[in-house]
C-alpha cells in the first residue's frame, strides 16, 4: 500500500501561498508545487464558513450532517450547544479504518469529536485553534509522552479585544515556537511508529490570520519602522509553517505521497457581525424587555476590564469556558417575543427563523416564513456605511433554495456574506428605514481580528505518478473521498466529493 501524507496548513490563503511561493519565501512548497500539481479548491455549495472541518472529515456538504459552528442552535432544547454525538453524529473517515487496513497518524484536526479506538493514533485539541474536546489522544497513554516532550495545549484560548504591541509581537513569536514543536512532533511520530496515512493540521496559520493580518487593532501609535516589521508578521508565520512542511516530507519515504492544502483561505476582516444583532432587533422591531438578570449580568461584565476577564476564564476549566463564551454571545433570549435569531458565527451573519413546527418554541407561522425572510434581507441590505454609503453586504442567501439534505433544517436560513471593504473603517453605519448604529471601536476591529475567513482553498499534490500542472475544478469536498481511494478504500455511499485520483498517471495507480 502506497503512503499518503496530507498536510493542512488551516485557513492559508491561496493569493498568498502563490505570492509568496513565487517570491522564494516559501522555498519548500515551491519545490512541491514545481514537481507536482497544482490548484485551488472551490468552497461547499452555500459556502458556510465555519462548517469547512466538519464537511472536509465526513466528504459530505453541511446540509447532509448539519454541522456548521462549535456552537449551534438546537431545534428540539432551544439551547446554544457544541455539537455532540447525541444529537449530531458524524464520524471521520480514518476512524472506520481497521485492523488489517490503513494505519493511520492523525494530529489537531478541527472541531472532531474526542478520539476514538482506530486502526491508529490520534491526538486532538493540542496546538488546535478550533477543538470541541480539549487535548486528548489515542491510545490515552500517548498523552502522557506528548506532555512530557512537548508539553500539552501549547495553543491558548484567543483573547478578543484590542492588542497591545507587546502582545502582537508575543502572538507572533509564539506562531514560531508552535510550528517548530508540531513540526518536531510530527516527524518523531512518523519515525517512531507505523503509518500508511498521516493527516496533521497546522493551526498557526489560522491563527495568526485572524490575529496577525494586519497591525490595525494595536492600541498603541506605531511609527514606520515598527509598522514595517509587524506588517511582515504573517509572511513570517507561514516562512515557519513552510519550514514544518519541509521537515516532514523529509521524514517521510521518498516514495509517499504528499498532499498538502488549505480548506478555505483569509483576507482582511469584513465582518459586521459585532453589530448584527442590533441590525436584526431593529429591522424586527423587537423592544429589550426590561433589566432581566441576563442584561445585569452583562452589564456588570462590561464594568471589568477585558484583561482581568480573560485572566479570570482562563483558570477556568475547559468546558466551563466554552460554556461562558455560549452565555455572553448568545445568551438571555425570550423566545414568545423572538421570531427570527442571530446565530453565533465571527465570519458572517447567520440568521434563523423562529418557525413554528421546527423549533420547539417557535412563534414564526408556515405563511409568514418568506415574507419576514424578505423583510430581514431588504432591512439588512438598506444598511451603508455612515460616512462613504457604501453597503455592507454583498450577497444575501437563502440556504433553502440552494441546498437539499437530511439535517438542512439545523442550518442557518439566511447567511450573509459582508462586503469587502475592511469592517474596521466604520464609525458608524445607517439605513434610511432603521437609524444609525455606531461601531464599537471606530478604526479597530472589536473582537481584534484584523483577519477573516476567505472560502477558497489550494491543493499542491507531490509523488511519484503524479501528473505535474494545474488541478483545475477541484472542490474540497473531493479530498476526502481521494484520500481513501489513494488507500484503496471503498468510498462511503454518503461522501459526496469526487475521486481527484485522475492527477495521478495510470502507470503509476
Amino acid at each position: 500500500m502506497r503512503k499518503v501524507m496530507t498536510i493542512v496548513l488551516d485557513a492559508a490563503d491561496p493569493s498568498l501561498i502563490e505570492k509568496w511561493m513565487d517570491d522564494g519565501s516559501l522555498p519548500n512548497l515551491k519545490r512541491l508545487k514545481e514537481q507536482g500539481a497544482y490548484g485551488r479548491l472551490a468552497p461547499i455549495s452555500g459556502w458556510l464558513a465555519e462548517a469547512v472541518p466538519y464537511s472536509f472529515y465526513t466528504g459530505q456538504g453541511p446540509a447532509s450532517h448539519g454541522a456548521h459552528c462549535y456552537v449551534m442552535f438546537q431545534k428540539e432544547t432551544m439551547k446554544f450547544r457544541p455539537p455532540g454525538p447525541d444529537w449530531l453524529p458524524m464520524r471521520p473517515f480514518w476512524r472506520n479504518f481497521q485492523k488489517g487496513g490503513p494505519r493511520a497518524i492523525v494530529l489537531d484536526v478541527s472541531n472532531c469529536y474526542g478520539p476514538e479506538p482506530f486502526n491508529g493514533l490520534e491526538i486532538a485539541g493540542w496546538a488546535t485553534h478550533d477543538a470541541l474536546v480539549p487535548f486528548q489522544t489515542y491510545p490515552p497513554d500517548l498523552a502522557k509522552w506528548i506532555h512530557q516532550r512537548f508539553g500539552s495545549s501549547i495553543l491558548p484560548d484567543e483573547v478578543y479585544g484590542l492588542v497591545s504591541k507587546k502582545d502582537f509581537i508575543k502572538t507572533r513569536d509564539l506562531m514560531f515556537e508552535v510550528s517548530d514543536k508540531f513540526g518536531r512532533l510530527c516527524t518523531e511520530l512518523m519515525q517512531n511508529e507505523s503509518w500508511d496515512f498521516f493527516l496533521a493540521f497546522l493551526f498557526t496559520i489560522h491563527h495568526s490570520g485572524h490575529r496577525l493580518w494586519s497591525s490595525v487593532n494595536i492600541r498603541e501609535s506605531l511609527n514606520e519602522a515598527e509598522k514595517t516589521e509587524l506588517e511582515d508578521a504573517m509572511r513570517q508565520v507561514y516562512i515557519a509553517g513552510d519550514r514544518a512542511v519541509g521537515e516532514m516530507v523529509q521524514a517521510a519515504e521518498s516514495n509517499t505521497l504528499v498532499m498538502v492544502m488549505s480548506l478555505h483561505g483569509m483576507g482582511v476582516n469584513q465582518s459586521r457581525t459585532w453589530i448584527f444583532p442590533e441590525m436584526l432587533r431593529r429591522i424586527l422591531q423587537e423592544k429589550e424587555e426590561g433589566y432581566t438578570l441576563y442584561r445585569l449580568l452583562k452589564k456588570f461584565r462590561l464594568l471589568v476590564p477585558l484583561g482581568w476577564r480573560h485572566k479570570i476564564k482562563s483558570r477556568l476549566p475547559y468546558y466551563a469556558r466554552r460554556w461562558l463564551t455560549r452565555f455572553w454571545r448568545v445568551g438571555g433570549q425570550n423566545w414568545k417575543h423572538t421570531k427570527a435569531l442571530h446565530l453565533f458565527s465571527d465570519t458572517q451573519g447567520w440568521v434563523r427563523i423562529n418557525l413554528k413546527g421546527r423549533e420547539a418554541q417557535g412563534v414564526v407561522e408556515a405563511h409568514e416564513y418568506e415574507a419576514i425572510c424578505q423583510r430581514i434581507t431588504e432591512g439588512i441590505r438598506s444598511f451603508v456605511d455612515a460616512d462613504t454609503g457604501e453597503l455592507l453586504v454583498k450577497n444575501i442567501t437563502a440556504l433553502h433554495k440552494v441546498l437539499e439534505g437530511e439535517r438542512v433544517d439545523d442550518l442557518p436560513d439566511l447567511i450573509v456574506d459582508w462586503a469587502d471593504s475592511p469592517a474596521a473603517r466604520h464609525r458608524a453605519v445607517i439605513s434610511p428605514q432603521f437609524g444609525r448604529i455606531d461601531w464599537p471601536t471606530p478604526g479597530h476591529n472589536p473582537e481584534g481580528r484584523s483577519g477573516n475567513h476567505r472560502p477558497e482553498g489550494f491543493l499542491i499534490a507531490h509523488g511519484d505518478g503524479i501528473r505535474q500542472g494545474e488541478i483545475k475544478d477541484a472542490n474540497m469536498l473531493d479530498i476526502a473521498p481521494t484520500i481513501l481511494s489513494l488507500l484503496k478504500q471503498q468510498l462511503p455511499e454518503k461522501m459526496q466529493g469526487r475521486d481527484l485520483a485522475l492527477l495521478i498517471e495510470k502507470e503509476s495507480s
